[in-house]
């Protein structure tokens, strides 16, 4: 059985919506029963608990269709993982509760590329974290002077460099062979969370085991820096820049922690997470006064980083529209620069740019 298309599903909520409006909520939940049932067993668990959901807005009272929805929908995931699925993240189901694992498997979308495509682009948005069911993919980082080709992706390896933080893509993904990708994209990563409160911090634990790329980097000798950055300690004020260029009148404070030719990070703490969206690719004019000398630096937010969780002290990594010379940073800095990789490095060079991208791009 096919799942209803989206065309189809927008022509039936539509008529929902219009039975709603005559109050006739009756009529309204049994087509909502219907094409809760028409999703499960087509396979799209993700458009069933959604209508499910609506059901339980649209008509409280239809008790037995609620119940016997949930018992179809639990009935389809259960019996809808694939083999190869299962094979590629056996680790992953025993880090997991069944739950979890059969609702991360629900939230993930399919994706089918052949040999020799971009997956992503470095600079784009990061959003989404990559597990590899069957082929192999290539990452490439872009250093100084060179493109080189990192590590190789195999079935049961993920990649999302930090999915779970707002940021970009630092390295390019591509296919050696023709793969099998499940997506596992940043919204429905937040509707998990809320489900199982749990889950994200396993998830997190479980990826590390992948996350290599800055060592590999390290024991390749490879600098992805053009610029060196400094460890510097300055009292900074910030303000956000308008598409048009206006400067917003209101100003916040942070502390400067580095700076580099191309870029900066200052922190700041921030108490609710989900406002580290609200920075992450705003455009921001960050201010300092030293030794009587008023410094002004234009960028783009690439990444909001957290130091100290516990204390809601978060990074923000600013990439300048241009570098700046050399004597616009001198003298705010010691003598001695940072070493290429540090924690969060992979979170968003200071030359990285929001870019195209590609399967990232879908849905």
């Amino acid at each position: 059985m096919t799942a209803p298309t989206k065309e189809q599903l927008a022509e039936r909520e539509a008529e929902i919506k219009a039975l709603v409006e005559q109050d006739d909520r009756d009529a309204a939940g049994k087509i909502l029963f219907e094409l809760i049932v028409d999703c499960a067993r087509g396979g799209d668990i993700t458009n069933a608990n959604r209508l499910r959901d609506m059901l339980y807005d649209v008509d409280p009272m239809a008790l037995t269709s609620i119940i016997k929805a949930n018992e179809i929908i639990d009935d389809a995931m259960s019996g809808a993982i694939s083999e190869d699925f299962v094979k590629a993240w056996a680790g992953l189901r025993e880090a997991l509760t069944e739950d979890e694992f059969m609702s991360l498997y629900h939230s993930l979308e399919k994706h089918e590329v052949g040999e020799g495509k971009t997956v992503v682009k470095a600079g784009s948005k990061l959003d989404a974290l990559f597990f590899v069911n069957k082929g192999n993919l290539r990452v490439i980082a872009s250093c100084v002077g060179k493109d080189a080709e990192v590590k190789t992706l195999e079935p049961g390896t993920m990649i999302g460099e930090n999915c779970f933080q707002p940021s970009i893509w630092t390295v390019s993904v591509a296919t050696i062979t023709p793969v099998e990708l499940s997506v596992l994209r940043q919204k429905q990563l937040v509707a998990l969370a809320e489900k199982f409160p749990g889950l994200e911090n396993k998830l997190i634990s479980y990826y590390e085991q992948f996350n290599t790329i800055p060592q590999l980097l390290k024991e390749k000798e490879l600098k992805r820096r053009r610029h060196d950055r400094f460890r510097v300690d300055h009292k900074v004020i910030f303000q956000v820049v308008a598409k048009d260029g206006t400067v917003d009148k209101r100003s916040f404070r942070g502390e400067l922690d580095s700076i580099s030719r191309g870029g900066l990070a200052f922190l700041m703490r921030i108490v609710k997470r989900e406002n580290r969206w609200q920075l992450f690719g705003r455009r921001l004019l960050v201010s300092l006064k030293f030794e009587e000398t008023k410094y002004q630096f234009k960028g783009v937010v690439v990444a909001v980083s957290v130091q100290d969780l516990q204390n809601h002290d978060y990074a923000i990594h600013l990439a300048f529209d241009e570098p700046v010379s050399e004597d616009s940073v001198k003298p705010l800095v010691p003598p001695e620069p940072l070493e290429d990789e540090l924690p969060g490095e992979e979170k968003g060079s200071d030359e990285s740019k929001p870019a195209g991208h590609d399967v990232q791009d879908e849905g």
